[in-house]
This record gives C-alpha cells, structure tokens and sequence, in this order.
C-alpha cells in the first residue's frame, strides 16, 4: 500500500517514529497529506519496528545517519506543515525538530520531563501540584536506606524512562527491593535506554485511572477517561487485568479532569496527544505518569463506537483541521460501555490467535482485539504490558453484559493461556 494522498502539493507532515500507535495515525493521515518519517534511532526493536507503515511515507530520514542539522535542512527544504510524535521513542525529538522549523510544538526545554519521570514528578511539584514522594537513586544501599527511613511503607521501584510497566515492582520488604534494582540497574530498558539509575516512589493506595487527551495551543480535550483494575501474577507482581471507560457523569471525573489538566500545563504540553495515568488517593489525584503521545491502546474504532469520537481522530483535527477541534466539546460522551481486558498468560506454549479468537467471538459484547504476539510465538507468564500476548475490546449498551463477558472470558483463559 502507498500514501494515498492525490495531491502532492500540499505541505508534507513530518511523524518521528511512527511505531505501534503511531502507524494508526500514519494510516487515518495518509489519506490526507504526503508524509515523511524520521527515525530517532537505527537499533529500533523489531517488534516495534515492524510496525510502522513505511510504504505510506513520501521519504524515509535517519537523524543518527545525518546529524540534526542535516536533517532539519532536508525537512525545511520541503516545507513540512507540523511536526507529529508517532511513539514515545519520538517524544524529544519531535520536539527539537518543531522547534528548529518553526512550527507548533511541545517547548523542547522541558522535553527530559516528559521522559524521565523523576523529572516529570519535579516539575509537576514545581507548579504546586502534589506527587507521591520519590527518589532517584543509582545505589542499591542508598535505595534501602530511603526504604528504612520512611519506616518500612511499601514503595514502587522502576526505570527512569522506559514503559508499559516495564520492571515495575512493589516491595514490601528490603529483600523484594534489593531484587528490584538488582533486575533495573545496568539493564536496558524496553525504550533502549541503560538504566543507569532508578527510581523510587511511595506506594499509593486507590484507584488508577487513565486519562487521554489531545491538546491544542494550551487547551485540552478529554478523549476518554479509564478506570483500571490489576491482579497478581505468580511472581507477586501487579498486572493489567482491565480498564472500564467512565460514563461522563461518574463522581470521581471532575477531579480527575482537573488535576490532569493542571499535569499537562505544568509539563508545557500545549500541542499533540498524550497519556496521563494517576492514582485517585483519599487525599486526591497523584501523578504515576505522563506521555506525550498517542495511548498504547488506542483503537478508534470501538472508541468511535462508545463516543462519537476518539483520541486518533481528534489528533488529526489538531493537525489538519484545529477550527473543526475547537468547535467540539472538551470532554467526551458515552455512547456505549466499553472494556480492555488484557490476555494473561500462565504458561509457557505457543500462541494459537486463531483459538483465541475463535472463544472471543463467543462473546456477546466482543468488539475487536489486538494481539501483540504472532502466531506460534513462545508465550511466558504475564508480569507486564509486554508479555501480554494481546488486548481485547468489549462494547455493548449494559455494562452487566461486559461483566459477565468478563468473568466468562477469564474462567476459559486459566485453561488454554
């Protein structure tokens, strides 16, 4: 498939690293201005650089292969309309290439903030917002000293920058904590960065939620707003087991929407989507983190469907049509109810998608899934979003019907995953 685009002339936009979400966005653009891709990096993981769409993009461009300089004068010269992030790879660079064409973008000065999430907490503190308590560490005896000075309290140790709870763990004791940063420091992380160090944030109690927006010269809208609820592995980590998308009158949104808000001010995110995840504590919303870019579950078909709109759609009217943008509302409706359950796997055995779908479609409110595992593909046990070999989407008018397609789902996959 090539860019279907007819009309060469319009000015080009430019997406750094159009991978996993990314490449949606590439497709719904594609139909509608020429498109260039620039990569940030040349060691790009196969599994994310399998995604993009490379067929779609007028030209291919490698910052690592030719220098900043070299490779704004190349995208100048063809007069690019915007500059977009396609995935969290591309957040900073995204912003430096705005910036140096002089187009609208996220302020580069703050663009570590929106990577390393110790930075992030700063800055959002920095604006008075309240955030859990934290600390960057590179030393394991430094970490356990932090750990026996707030009394023993349970904390979460995690990498700096990476994602999709990529070594996240809970420790309740200094021996779970010391096996925590023996497995972050010195390894690579899943967005390809050594964890040189690590970091360290009380446990919050409450509810997590998942905010996505998409901004535009500093004002935001809602696109949809998610409840999460985790279980256990084997391992004793917590896992994504579901998220259940808010009704527009659910008690806890107002709060939520504000204190989100306030994230994406602090972390100067005036323009592009992004992905905000908070704890809903008893003293109020606290910050776990944001990315400036698309959801990692984003699906606008069944987000169209429980909507009349979604985070993908309303990206590309920031781009292509912020007049049509400005005149919506900034905060969603509910059409429909609609879950993500994440697949969990308990073993070790080939993935059989076929199989999978074939018992999901038995389900009354079954929507759409996407499998990150390919066919045959060695599964393991799930401890987080990457050995989780796929999403599934349920939709329907009752929010029991989706219960029940739960809890149905669930009993068959302690069988055959």
């Amino acid at each position: 498939m090539t860019n279907p685009c007819i009309d060469p002339r319009l000015a080009p936009l430019v997406l750094v690293d159009a991978y996993s979400t990314g490449a949606m966005l590439a497709r719904a653009l594609a139909e509608q201005r020429p498109l260039l891709h620039v990569t940030s990096r040349s060691d790009m993981p196969q599994a994310f650089a399998a995604s993009c769409p490379h067929a779609l993009f007028q030209a291919h461009y490698s910052v690592q292969a030719l220098g900043l300089p070299a490779l704004v004068e190349q995208l100048a010269a063809q007069r690019p309309a915007a500059v977009l992030t396609g995935s969290e790879f591309g957040v900073e660079l995204a912003d430096r290439l705005a910036a140096a064409l002089g187009l609208p973008g996220n302020d580069p000065e703050h663009s570590a903030a929106r990577r390393d999430k110790a930075l992030m907490a700063e800055q959002v503190a920095a604006a008075g917002l309240p955030v859990a308590e934290q600390l960057r560490t590179a030393s394991s005896e430094q970490a356990v000293a932090w750990f026996q000075a707030r009394g023993g309290k349970p904390v979460v140790a995690k990498p700096l920058d990476s994602a999709g709870s990529d070594n996240v763990f809970i420790c309740y004791d200094i021996d779970q904590l010391q096996h925590a940063a023996t497995c972050i420091l010195g390894s690579t992380n899943l967005m390809m960065c050594n964890n040189r160090a690590l970091l360290l944030q009380e446990y919050l109690v409450g509810d997590e939620y998942v905010i996505n927006s998409v901004s535009h010269e500093g004002r935001h809208w809602i696109t949809d707003v998610w409840k999460s609820s985790k279980t256990l592995s084997a391992d004793g980590r917590k896992i994504y087991d579901r998220e259940h998308l808010l009704p527009a009158d659910a008690a806890e949104l107002n709060v939520l929407i504000d204190y989100v808000e306030a994230v994406l001010d602090a972390l100067a995110i005036a323009h592009g989507p992004a992905h905000t995840e908070v704890i809903l504590t008893a003293q109020g919303p606290r910050l776990l983190e944001t990315g400036a870019r698309l959801s990692g579950l984003a699906n606008p078909d069944a987000l169209q469907a429980a909507t009349g709109n979604d985070q993908v759609g309303l990206t590309c009217l920031k781009y292509l049509a912020p007049q049509a943008l400005a005149a919506l509302p900034q905060r969603y409706r509910l059409r429909n109810h609609c879950c993500t359950l994440n697949l969990i796997s308990r073993r070790s055995a080939p993935f059989d998608p076929g199989a999978v779908h074939q018992q999901l479609s038995t389900l009354p409110s079954y929507h759409s899934s996407r499998f990150r595992y390919t066919e045959g593909r060695q599964t393991t046990p799930t401890v987080d979003l990457n050995s989780s070999p796929g999403a599934v989407f349920l939709l329907h008018p009752s929010a029991d019907r989706i219960r029940q397609d739960h809890q149905a789902w669930r009993a068959w996959e302690q069988d055959w995953l």
